[in-house]
């Protein structure tokens, strides 16, 4: 519900009528939701006035979490929707800046009843760590598309007094809000995980140091460092999670993995890790730098616990990055993946990335294609813009973020051959529940080797599902049924589906430039995971990948 604070008028009329807030309706545009405010289709506008002293003083101590009171700004559609009594302060670790800071917005801090569209806090991060301000973007929208939990995220153009500071990424808070619309509750205790060196779920029974964390059974050495309590910070229980750790480390072979069910889903976690090490990212739970990083657990009401994505602007690392990297040094994953069902399904997490980004020409080369399109003039006009060279900030140009886009494109296509060769020389086999044969038709019945945008193509196999279903027209579809198909990492539009042949019409994204079309068919399962977005790819069956050659026909 929006509070009495809130006020929406035309933008050359904020000025003036902020004086008399308190006297305006609460109101906002008919329509407006979260959905609007982290929309990614366009780049936001957020305006904060704040007093020029505690705007220095932030900017000063940045490394502090002192917060300022701040008039708030959210430029849509033509209107100012405006909000007083709003904080904002500093945030981040090693990524906080005097520069330009990360800020973290609090719209309740000083009225406890505030909320803005249903939340009372989100995020703005300054990319200063990421040259090309693309990685965290891209990366959440795949963990998204492979079902998991990833917060909402838009590009946003922020203005302190007026003066433009800079290009942000406006990012939905991991807080009670993020879990009941992910989760299905938010009454749970949520602890994010804060690293100090190194750690990797090792069990300490002992205190080697007066101020030691992570050791004994003692709550005081668990929270609020390295787990710090995000919600019910009055009456967390830390104790149980203590306990998860204990026995990850203290069971035996023979009773680890029923103990070990009833705490987490463990496919879920090695779908979650499984996904970071696809797109590189060494400041992850399996990291290379502190050990575990980037993460929240929600222990939900029945006492299981889920692992929440967090923070990946250092994704896109290293496109020969081993499918296993640093699987032994992490006691739950080395557990887990000595289990021959569980490293499979790891295998199988690891082969639904590479299908679902694509490889050159893909998904994920077209999407940071799309986002670069969209940033670039933003990016240009940051004069404030900032990278990380070997974990230091320096000042960022046009050069540095123009050759940083380039190696990103680069680490894409070379990430994704290389996983396509681990995974065989892992001896990965993709289920045979779904087998897609080798053998593709045109609308003739004519067998072809090569495929182009736009053409309607027929696809033999089995297990594609138990009836025939023909799509509507006048309403195309990426899904009949329970089948998608993905043609290199793109959505095609689904025609017809039968137990033993699919018809689909090539996407015609294709055309950015593919040599190559990996084709994987897609049947999703009867149940969707807690904790996983409906019709989730981790809780879907993926045929074998055939590749067919790509014709792009000339230009008219």
């Amino acid at each position: 519900m929006l509070r009495k604070h809130l006020i929406t008028v035309p933008c050359r009329m904020a000025a003036l009528l902020l004086l008399a807030a308190g006297a305006l309706p609460a109101q906002v545009p008919a329509g407006l939701t979260l959905d609007d405010f982290f929309d990614s289709a366009k780049i936001q506008e957020l305006r904060f006035d704040i007093r020029p002293s505690d705007w220095a003083q932030l900017k000063a101590n940045y490394l502090d979490n002192t917060y300022y009171p701040v008039d708030f700004h959210w430029i849509v559609n033509g209107k100012d929707v405006a909000l007083t009594d709003v904080a904002i302060r500093s945030r981040g670790r090693g990524s906080r800046s005097p520069i330009k800071p990360n800020l973290r917005i609090d719209f309740n801090r000083f009225d406890p009843d505030q909320e803005f569209l249903g939340i009372t806090s989100a995020v703005l991060k300054a990319n200063n760590q990421d040259a090309s301000m693309l990685k965290e973007r891209s990366v959440f929208r795949l963990f998204h598309r492979l079902g998991l939990p990833a917060s909402r995220q838009a590009p946003c153009r922020v203005y302190i007094n007026n003066e433009y500071l800079g290009l942000f990424l406006l990012t939905e808070e991991i807080r009670s809000q993020y879990t009941k619309h992910y989760l299905g509750e938010g009454s749970g205790d949520l602890y994010k995980y804060d690293p100090f060196p190194v750690y990797h779920f090792e069990w300490r029974p002992t205190c080697a140091k007066a101020d030691e964390v992570a050791c004994s059974t003692d709550p005081v050495r668990w929270a609020p460092a390295p787990m710090n309590p995000e919600e019910n910070k009055a009456t967390y229980d830390i104790v149980p999670l203590i306990n998860f750790i204990r026995t990850i480390n203290e069971a035996s072979d023979a009773d680890f993995p029923a103990a070990v069910e009833k705490v987490i889903d463990p496919k879920l976690f090695l779908n979650h890790i499984a996904f970071e090490n696809y797109v590189a990212d060494y400041d992850s739970i399996l990291g290379d730098v502190f050990g575990m990083n980037n993460f929240f657990i929600y222990r939900y009401k029945d006492g299981t616990y889920e692992f929440l994505l967090w923070d990946k602007d250092a994704s896109y690392d290293y496109a020969k990055r081993d499918i296993f990297q640093n699987r032994d040094q992490n006691v739950l994953s080395r557990r887990l993946m000595a289990i021959p069902q569980r490293k499979a399904e790891y295998l199988d997490a690891m082969y639904k990335a590479v299908v679902l980004a694509g490889g050159a020409g893909g998904w994920l080369e077209w999407l940071n294609r799309q986002n670069y399109s969209q940033i670039k003039e933003a990016v240009y006009a940051d004069t404030n813009k900032q990278y990380s060279d070997f974990g230091v900030e320096k000042p960022s140009t046009n050069e540095v973020f123009e050759a940083q886009v380039v190696t990103n494109q680069t680490f894409v296509t070379e990430r994704a051959a290389f996983v396509w060769s681990a995974l065989a020389e892992a001896g990965f086999a993709p289920s045979t529940a779904v087998t897609l044969a080798e053998r593709v038709v045109n609308e003739a019945q004519e067998a072809v080797t090569s495929i182009s945008p736009g053409a309607v193509i027929e696809l033999t196999g089995s297990g594609f599902g138990e009836q025939s279903l023909e799509a509507s027209a006048d309403k195309p579809v990426t899904k009949l049924g329970t089948v998608s198909v993905i043609v290199n990492g793109f959505e095609a539009q689904v025609l017809t589906a039968a137990p033993d042949r699919i018809r689909i019409k090539v996407p015609a994204e294709l055309g950015a430039g593919s040599g190559t079309a990996p084709i994987t068919v897609v049947v999703a399962g009867p149940t969707n995971a807690r904790g996983t977005r409906a019709g989730s790819p981790i809780n879907s069956t993926f045929s074998n990948t055939i590749k067919v050659a790509v014709v792009i026909p000339p230009a008219a």
